[in-house]
Formats: structure tokens, sequence, C-alpha cells
């Protein structure tokens, strides 16, 4: 009986073995294919999106087993986040954080921010050691995505069917639970937009997330992305670039009721469209200057307070 477990266990361990090895050749070929070609390339493009896509993808499921030790806890997400936001480097973006003290000091609250690229989830992982304990949201469908999918779950990605409002309710009501119980403290990451939008500017904001902060009664910390101009996803560009990232003033939500929802939505949105714009005229300037473009800038950079000449 003994011999039999612990030829399973080996057959297990080995086949596990050839999974992660598996996974670093082809990580390894797209790493390659991202350094072919010319600019505009199609392989050279999607090798780069599918860098991401298959290291969080492949590295969610091979972290399963481990999960599995607690699973559900969000600790998991990031441990996942923070290996995976290394690869930021090989794909040539680095990141610039401002006013970190917001996002570190910040409990219980309700992370908003621009949405413009898939590239924006890794600008999430960027951030997850900042925010520590962070509730990253998803839609139903992935889910269903074998097995990547379960082994999200697994992880402690909350899913959210947006079909079904009863279903969403609840997952929103799980996830107020986690940033206002004791002991809880945790972020919720949310996209306001509900949507990519690649072009310059920030569609309107749907009203999800702020219905949940005033319910819950926890601030909204606004946090922009500069424009990622190094992106054309029409001509089939990916070239290497840099994003600020900078986390505005939170905004309170004590005292508000459902009432002060539209003005609520206004507020958070101008705010975050007035920086935005701040930021892109920024990095206007510096791409018109070589010296700024050919700037050897390390993978992360992070202000604590706001950026000093």
């Amino acid at each position: 009986m003994v011999e039999c477990f612990l030829c399973s266990l080996g057959w297990i361990v080995k086949w596990y073995m050839y999974a992660w090895a598996t996974c670093l050749g082809i990580f390894v070929t797209l790493t390659v294919l991202s350094k072919l070609g010319q600019r505009g390339n199609k392989l050279k493009y999607y090798s780069k999106y599918g860098m991401i896509y298959f290291a969080t993808q492949s590295f969610t499921v091979l972290f399963a087993p481990f999960a599995m030790l607690r699973a559900r806890s969000i600790d998991n997400c990031r441990i996942i986040a923070t290996i995976m936001a290394r690869a930021s480097k090989l794909l040539g973006i680095t990141w610039e954080l401002r006013n970190a003290q917001i996002l570190r000091q910040a409990k219980g609250a309700i992370v908003l921010t621009n949405h413009q690229s898939s590239m924006d989830i890794l600008g999430m992982m960027i951030l997850w050691e900042i925010l520590h304990s962070v509730i990253a949201i998803a839609k139903k469908e992935i889910l269903y995505l074998f097995p990547f999918g379960p082994a999200a779950w697994l992880s402690g990605l909350q899913f959210i069917n947006r079909k079904d409002r009863p279903s969403a309710m609840r997952t929103f009501d799980r996830c107020k639970r986690m940033m206002t119980e004791a002991g809880g403290g945790a972020k919720m990451y949310i996209y306001p937009e509900g949507t990519r939008y690649p072009e310059r500017g920030m569609l309107p904001f749907k009203k999800g997330a702020f219905h949940t902060a005033i319910e819950a009664q926890v601030p909204i910390i606004p946090v922009v992305f500069s424009h990622m101009y190094f992106i054309q996803a029409k001509k089939h560009i990916f070239d290497d670039g840099h994003v600020i990232i900078d986390a505005l003033e939170a905004i309170p939500t004590k005292g508000l009721t459902k009432d002060d929802l539209d003005q609520l939505i206004e507020r958070t949105r101008n705010v975050m469209l007035a920086r935005y714009e701040e930021i892109n005229r920024e990095i206007d300037a510096g791409l018109k200057n070589p010296r700024w473009v050919g700037t050897d800038r390390p993978r992360f950079t992070v202000y604590e307070g706001k950026k000093t000449k």
C-alpha cells in the first residue's frame, strides 16, 4: 500500500516537473520571438501579448497545488502577481509610481483605475506589492476556462456574473465584507469604465463600484495610468515604453447615500481625467526629448510622495 502511494506520488511529481519545463520552454520561445522582426511585425506583436497571458495562466495553474494549502485566500494572488510583475522588464515596459504612500496606508478601500489595454493586468500586478491585499475581480466566463479558471478561483480571484444582477451583488457583498470586517482591510481593484478604451481619454464610469463604496462606507482611491503610447493595435506595434502611475488623494464616502451617487461618480471621473491629461502632457514632452526617450530606467520606480525634479 505504501509502495503504491509512493509510486503514484513519484508519477505526479515527475509530470508536474515536466509541466514546469514545458511551460518554461514555451515562455522562452515567446520571449525570443518578441525580439525578432521589424517594428509592426504581427508575430513580434502577438508574442509580447502571449508572454504575459501565457505566463500568468500557466503559473497560476502550476501554483495550484500550493494554493490548495490556503484555498481561496487572496494572498495566493499576491504571490502570483509579484512574480508575474517581473516580466515587464522582458517586455520593455518600465513603470513609475507616484504618491505610493496613499496606497500603502489605505485600509479597506476601492481602487479605481482607467482601462486602456490588456496590459493593464500587468499594471495591476505591478501595484500589487504596494497595495498588498487586493481583491481582484474577473468576469464569470473566465472561471470555465480550464485549467486556468479553476486554478484562479482556488487562488482567490473573485468572479462576477455581469448578466445576473443578484449573483453580481452577492459577489460585491462578499468583497465588501473582506474590506470592512475585522482583520480585513483588503482593497478592491476595479476598472470603472467597464471595458478597455485604447484611445486617449476615458469612457463614462459605470455605477457598480460606487454603489459598493457607499454601501461599505469605504474611501475611493483613484489611480491614473498614463496613455500607453507604445502600443498601437491597428499597426501591430508594441514598442518599449514608460508608464507613469499616479495615486490621487482618497475620496471619502463616509455619510454618503445613494442620493450622492451621481455626484460621487462625476467628482471621481473629473479628478482622474484632469490628472490623466496632466501626466500625458508630461509624457508627450518627454517623447520629444531624445535624452528622455533613451533613459535607462529600472523596472519599477516608486516615489512615496509627488515626484520632485
